[in-house]
């Protein structure tokens, strides 16, 4: 019978506002099980994964999130500032600049990512550089104007504390200077409604210097009052849902599933049946053109990927996030992967899930209750 519900609660009035007509920010819904936006009108997250988009250029980024728009999705998902090297010029800009402006040494950031001694030369996480900001500042703003929830890493911390990401950065500066960055950035964009704050970065399993700055991170950005913006979610690892993380998990309000290897289903049925009742959506999967059909990164990730965004919203009811292998880097030449068969499914996909509407109601044993 709960599956009977499951898919009820699914089906329920999920016709979204046409893109660019959204107006933010989201809420939850009375029942708990997914966003709406400013008016009421349910908000499904049918999200996109665009790492590395604060690398491109403005004309660059409004193709992508055009395209995105165009193609029926909701959301994005990015890290704000950028240390994967398998990405487009990290940690760079698309308008040439570097976020941060001094090492901890008190020196000019060269945006060099290896160190002697990171001690001295990491960047300073309290020296922002105004002119990087104004380009995430233009970004965002443009997100909205299509209807776009972005899923916004303020510091990614990468699978195992490594390369990928900034954890060994954020221990270098310290929890206070980790800190007064969060407070920066959850200030800077205070008025901005169309983001949700994300956690983590494909590591749940921190020691007891990783673990204080990341909650000096999410303290600093709970710490600002009179935020649009409220909403905290978390990709922690592969094979766990957003509530999972011992120490962080209970703070979550979106509860977001992550699998490599395609147990969406499973995970996101786990995140659905968290209590208390909270949005759950498919966070991560196996991306469109990683696997024998194209970069053969990840070998779950076999043709037609579009059943794990399938599977997932099923059975989480709150939306699911997307990917391809070889657009989330933006490297050169990923407009050239913006139409594959994948890419259309999914703008398929998106357009069933937003042109539903109606009230489904739901029947257990002999109570009727109301999902919309």
């Amino acid at each position: 019978m709960r599956q009977k519900c499951l898919l009820a609660a699914v089906l329920v009035m999920l016709s979204a506002t046409v893109a660019g007509a959204v107006t933010f920010p989201v809420s939850r819904s009375p029942n708990g099980r997914y966003l709406r936006d400013a008016t009421g009108a349910p908000f499904p997250i049918l999200g996109r994964t665009a790492w590395f988009i604060t690398s491109l250029s403005q004309t660059d980024y409004q193709t992508f999130l055009d395209d995105t728009s165009t193609k029926g999705h909701t959301a994005i998902e990015f890290h704000v500032i950028n240390h994967d090297p398998r990405g487009n010029n990290e940690p760079f800009a698309g308008n040439g600049v570097l976020p941060f402006l001094k090492r901890l040494d008190g020196t000019t950031w060269s945006g060099a990512l290896s160190y002697s001694n990171i001690n001295a030369q990491a960047p300073d996480f309290t020296q922002p550089n105004e002119a990087y900001w104004m380009h995430v500042d233009a970004l965002l703003a443009y997100a909205e104007s299509k209807g776009v929830l972005c899923f916004m890493f303020p510091a990614y911390v990468g699978y195992a504390g490594g390369e990928q990401g900034w954890m060994q950065e954020l221990v270098a500066n310290g929890p206070a200077r980790v800190q007064s960055y969060g407070a920066w950035i959850a200030a800077r964009y205070a008025s901005r409604g169309n983001i949700v704050w994300m956690m983590g970065g494909d590591m749940g399993s921190f020691d007891a210097a990783q673990e204080a700055v990341e909650q000096a991170l999410l303290t600093g950005l709970q710490s600002v009052s009179g935020q649009q913006s409220t909403f905290f979610s978390a990709e922690w690892d592969s094979g766990s849902i957003g509530t999972d993380q011992p120490t962080f998990g209970s703070v979550m309000t979106l509860n977001g599933a992550y699998s490599w290897s395609g147990e969406v289903n499973y995970h996101c049925r786990r995140a659905y049946e968290y209590m208390p009742v909270e949005p759950t959506y498919l966070l991560e999967e196996p991306y469109d053109e990683e696997g024998p059909d194209g970069n053969s990164v990840n070998p779950s990730a076999i043709q037609p990927v579009r059943r794990f965004q399938w599977w997932g919203w099923l059975s989480s009811v709150g939306g699911y996030i997307s990917g391809n292998g070889y657009i989330w880097p933006f490297n050169a030449g990923w407009q050239s992967h913006l139409n594959t068969q994948g890419a259309q499914d999914m703008a398929r996909l998106n357009g069933f899930i937003r042109s539903i509407a109606g009230r489904i109601w739901c029947h257990r044993g002999s109570a009727e209750w109301e999902l919309s």
